[in-house]
């Protein structure tokens, strides 16, 4: 178990995302504005950006090992990765409920739901992609949604586009966990490296 949590950096992994929601917590409000692809230019909430860092940190820690050696090891290794990814997200979620019920801001929620997101999506991608070539396809979510993400005239996040949502949209939310869940179900059966 030394070697797992020693190849994965554990510690800071665990800091990059505490580090990174409450940077969210504290700067999540302030607005980047992008231009839309139908209509008129959108917002981009910090909080939907900077939280895709935790994932990213994740697949490149994930990613040094070769799948080749793990794939053949006693334990589950993927399944660890799997847990690891999930406790990163539950401290994401724990820090955005503590902030919110305590008054940080409104964004709160939205730093814990869109943590929870990445990191999903990176469960699932990790597996049929690897870590090297889903880590920037990840760090291609956010852009992607921020530029085509908005309805027409800028009413408004389209349902697909969870990480830009209100931070009280409970849809929102619930969507984030799902995809979380979902990740962390495949990418438990699914190890990297292999074909489906």
């Amino acid at each position: 178990m030394n070697w797992w949590a020693a190849s994965r950096n554990v510690p800071t992994l665990t800091a990059v995302t505490a580090v990174t929601a409450g940077t969210g917590l504290t700067f999540g409000q302030s607005r980047i504005p992008v231009p839309a692809m139908v209509g008129g230019a959108g917002h981009f909430l910090l909080a939907a950006l900077i939280t895709v860092i935790p994932a990213v940190t994740w697949l490149a820690f994930t990613g040094r090992a070769r799948d080749a050696t793990e794939t053949v090891a006693v334990r589950a290794v993927h399944r660890f990765d799997t847990s690891l990814a999930t406790a990163c997200a539950a401290l994401a979620l724990g820090m955005a409920v503590l902030g919110h019920f305590a008054g940080a801001n409104s964004v709160a929620l939205a730093i814990g739901r869109n943590t929870a997101f990445y990191l999903g999506v990176a469960l699932i991608l990790n597996p049929l992609t690897g870590a090297r070539i889903a880590a920037p396809v990840l760090t291609a979510i956010p852009l992607v949604l921020a530029v085509a993400g908005w309805k027409s005239g800028g009413r408004g996040a389209q349902p697909w586009a969870v990480v830009l949502h209100a931070a009280a949209s409970m849809p929102a939310f619930l969507a984030g966990v799902a995809v979380l869940f979902a990740g962390a179900t495949f990418s438990s059966f699914k190890p990297p490296g292999r074909a489906l």
